[in-house]
């Protein structure tokens, strides 16, 4: 019986050490989970989270909290808005994109000029009394049905409020527009289905400048939705991401007043009233240019009879003035405007120009005999001699390449080929070889008596044959390439009726076959007088070959 007892009371303390052991290890567990979280940025927003934001970046941040005119809590998860007292000189926060339900902990926030808290959880406007200058206040994407706790802040400039649900209890939901100084409104893609949100709160808002409406059901219901909105909010300058212009107004008002007939007869006013504003300016426009005009010729006039000019005038302008002025700032201030750089380049540029001028004087001195006792005297030169030598420097060859067909066709046979050398009417010859200066050396390049070589002499007759029948628009067969030697006596006889008309190729050729012949009637003659016929083939053949060297 005491064993029992005994083992009960052994059994009652060891469980009691494991439920200790048991908490305790929860407890560490539970604090490391909640480490992990704030690490990660999960769940709330202490000091010491906000401390560790001032030190991860010190560029931006100061370590006194008070002295911070920013501060960027973005995209931390944190869902209460809390811990900001020591931030009083706040001047910009940026919320967004957390899991905030409400607004609070700015009451020591009394510099916080623009708010960011779009996308996050936030069902009522409230929390803002302690921030009397805000400027900028941003509610994007929140949970949003009613506009209300705005009208204690007189210097409220902007609120931005999409993509929330207000305008499902009517009109009533926005009334409080009415007591704001709101002048930029963004309430698209919102709930508002009544049109008597227009006369009820858009009219009466006295300084409203920007409305963007659009996504609402109400701008579907509103007749002549942009017209109407225009006429009816006299101080509105943009809606819907378009400006409202004068004209613009004045056409919408029209339209109110007449319908289209009226509005059509508004801009017709309109378009008369801004060409006659361009008239009148043109006029002044041209009217200043003739003035000008007229004020110079007397200003030139007078001046024409003055005996001063505007150097030595003794009335000093204000031109002259301020010329002088400068003048004397520069002279006063020459070491601090001395460019040391362009000082140096220009010496250096001047001794280069030195140096070139003195190896060009080296150059110029004539030559002195060792024979000589004095100082040798060029010859004076005539000025014609000076004049031939400038000429003799001045090369003005230049190389001629023109068209080998720029030769007029001979005379052709045949139907078609005549027919079709009417229709060609090349450029005039130029005269043959023949007809110029004798001493003319046979080159294809143009000299100072004009040109000379292959321009001055004719074209093949195969070739001008061959050029009059592709301009005839016929296909031309060529004759067959063959040896000199082997022509027919019929050619040969045409080729010599056209001999003043002929190449330097042809009569090379026929230059070459009188040789062969030549050389034949030689070697006959050789078997007779062997003797006489070696003379004279040494005679006829370095005649020959002259002729030829001087054709080549």
């Amino acid at each position: 019986m005491a064993t029992t007892e005994l083992d009960q009371r052994l059994h009652a303390s060891v469980m009691k050490r494991e439920a200790a052991k048991e908490a305790e290890f929860r407890a560490q567990r539970a604090k490391q989970d909640e480490e992990v979280q704030l690490g990660f940025g999960a769940t709330d927003m202490t000091k010491e989270e906000l401390r560790k934001l001032i030190d991860s970046d010190r560029r931006m941040y100061y370590r006194s909290e008070e002295l911070n005119d920013k501060l960027f809590i973005h995209y931390k998860g944190w869902k209460e808005l809390k811990n900001l007292e020591g931030w009083t000189g706040l001047r910009a926060l940026y919320a967004e994109c957390n899991a905030f339900d409400r607004i609070g902990g700015l009451s020591k926030c009394c510099s916080l000029r623009s708010l960011f808290l779009q996308e996050n959880c936030i069902k009522k406007i409230e929390g803002l009394e302690g921030c009397p200058l805000l400027w900028n206040l941003n509610l994007n994407n929140n949970f949003i049905e009613r506009i209300e706790g705005l009208s204690h802040l007189k210097q409220l400039n902007t609120l931005t409020i999409q993509k929330n649900k207000i305008g499902l209890a009517g009109v009533e939901d926005i009334a409080h527009l009415v007591d704001t100084t709101i002048s930029t409104l963004d309430m698209q893609d919102n709930k508002i289905s009544d049109p008597d949100v227009l006369p009820e709160v858009f009219m009466r808002m006295k300084d409203l400048r920007v409305l963007y409406l659009k996504g609402n059901a109400c701008a579907k219901k509103i007749p002549n939705y942009r017209k109407g909105v225009t006429a009816v909010c006299e101080n509105l300058k943009y809606l819907d991401d378009r400006p409202v212009f004068a004209e613009d107004r004045r056409a919408a008002d029209a339209f109110n007043r007449g319908g289209l007939e009226e509005e059509r007869a508004e801009r017709r006013r309109i378009r008369q009233e801004n060409n006659e504003a361009h008239d009148r300016n043109m006029k002044a426009f041209q009217d200043m240019v003739d003035r000008a005009k007229r004020e110079k010729r007397e200003r030139d006039a007078m001046r024409a009879e003055d005996k001063y000019t505007d150097d030595d005038d003794p009335v000093e302008s204000q031109e002259r003035r301020m010329k002088k002025q400068v003048e004397q700032w520069k002279k006063d201030h020459a070491e601090e405007l001395r460019d040391e750089a362009q000082e140096r380049a220009e010496k250096c540029l001047a001794a280069e120009r030195n140096q070139e001028a003195a190896r060009n004087e080296l150059d110029s001195e004539p030559e002195i005999d060792e024979g000589d006792q004095g100082p040798a005297q060029a010859p004076l030169k005539d000025s014609s001699e000076e004049t031939q030598e400038t000429d003799r420097k001045k090369d003005e060859r230049k190389l001629v390449y023109e068209d080998i067909w720029d030769d007029e066709p001979p005379a052709l046979t045949g139907s078609k080929v005549s027919a079709s050398s009417t229709k060609f009417q090349p450029p005039p010859r130029r005269p043959p070889a023949s007809q110029n200066d004798g001493n003319e050396v046979f080159l294809p390049w143009a000299t100072q008596h004009g040109a000379a070589g292959m321009d001055a002499v004719d074209a093949a007759p195969g070739e001008v044959e061959k050029r009059a029948a592709e301009l005839a628009g016929r296909t031309f067969n060529p004759p067959s390439r063959t040896a000199p030697a082997a022509t027919s006596p019929a050619v040969a006889e045409d080729d010599t009726s056209q001999d003043s008309k002929s190449t330097w190729y042809s009569r090379y050729t026929e230059k070459v076959r009188e040789k062969v012949e030549k050389m034949g009637e030689d070697s006959s003659r050789e078997r007779k007088a062997p003797d006489a016929g070696r003379r004279e083939e040494h005679r006829s053949s370095s005649a020959a070959d002259a002729e030829l060297d001087e054709m080549d």
